[in-house]
């Protein structure tokens, strides 16, 4: 994937994306951090394809995935989008929740959602209505739903941000489970610099004018989870990103 100059916003002398440039060979795993209003978001909502249409903004620059703009594979269903709100349809049950974007499509592949519904331990639950889970639970529902096309690019925006500790870990693990099912690539928005270290191979810390401050590689071995000695060894790196963000 390829992102070469992009500038977006409403004023050209002040864009909320500002020159952004970068690739994602070889990771699969880029996190965005930054404060608080720094384009994290709008920079994955260029991503995913889904500019709002309004005549006021400009938008300048260049983002191929695999050689196509984002429409493109959006329209091919190779772009997966899970945010912090799990958004499930609550007169839909667990199965029908994760199975929709198939049905949107016009497609089935029902032997794929009950193994995406195990994967996620919710097999027992699977006729559930979201009234009846758990806030960690309808998170597993959304995480299932979006690998449900098969996608080769993931999108996540604060998932896991409403989670304690504990949901955490379990999704950390889930999603890595899904990912490497499907050889997906994932880009990771959040507020959380520690789960950035955890989860990815390469973080883009943005400042506050949309700009990227710094493009970090992290180096150490995937998975890593709560605890484990090799993150601690990360703490450089935790101090490092951590001070760009507040002298920003």
């Amino acid at each position: 994937m390829k992102v070469e100059n992009v500038q977006f916003g409403y004023d050209k002398s002040h864009p909320i994306i500002n020159n952004v440039s970068f690739t994602m060979n070889g990771q699969y795993y880029l996190a965005v951090v930054g404060a608080s209003g720094c384009g994290k978001s709008t920079l994955l909502r260029l991503i995913s394809g889904n500019l709002p249409s309004d005549k006021n903004l400009f938008y300048q620059g260049r983002i191929l995935i695999d050689g196509l703009c984002p429409e493109e594979n959006v329209k091919k269903g190779t772009t997966g989008f899970m945010f912090q709100d799990p958004a499930l349809f609550p007169n839909r049950n667990v199965w029908d929740n994760i199975n929709l974007p198939l049905t949107l499509r016009k497609k089935s592949d029902k032997e794929w959602v009950d193994h995406l519904i195990e994967k996620v331990g919710l097999t027992a639950y699977k006729n559930y209505l979201p009234s009846q889970l758990s806030g960690g639970m309808k998170t597993r529902v959304a995480l299932a739903r979006t690998f449900v096309t098969r996608p080769q690019l993931i999108l996540l925006d604060e998932p896991f941000g409403a989670l304690d500790v504990k949901w955490k870990s379990i999704l950390y693990k889930e999603l890595e489970t899904l990912r490497g099912e499907v050889s997906a690539r994932v880009i990771i928005v959040t507020h959380d610099i520690q789960e950035a270290l955890l989860l990815s191979n390469k973080i883009l810390v943005m400042s506050k004018d949309g700009r990227i401050a710094e493009d970090i590689l992290i180096e150490y071995p995937l998975p890593r989870v709560f605890g484990d000695e090799d993150v601690f060894g990360l703490e450089r790196e935790y101090k490092k990103i951590k001070k760009l963000i507040i002298e920003d």
